[in-house]
């Protein structure tokens, strides 16, 4: 084998494994980021911001439903 065609194989091996690193630390990523966190009254809310939903309680989690707002609703604490 030639010392190029060596390079060339070392070169292409890196590259896959470099390609399969990054692969399975984004599906990891993505897989974290699906779990919506658990709410421990079973209640989501808007997060203040000055939209006509704030401080209104939701079932499930989910995107704000004001207009202009659309933010992720957040989990709402026990009262203590």
């Amino acid at each position: 084998m030639t010392p190029i065609a060596s390079r060339r194989l070392i070169l292409r091996g890196a590259l896959f494994g470099v390609a399969c690193a990054c692969a399975g630390a984004g599906a990891r990523v993505a897989y974290a980021a699906d779990d919506p966190p658990k709410s421990p009254t079973g209640k989501w809310t808007c997060p203040p911001c000055g939209c006509p939903n704030d401080g209104k309680e939701f079932d499930a989690p989910g995107a704000c439903s004001a207009p202009g707002c659309g933010m992720d609703l957040v989990p709402v604490p026990k009262k203590s």
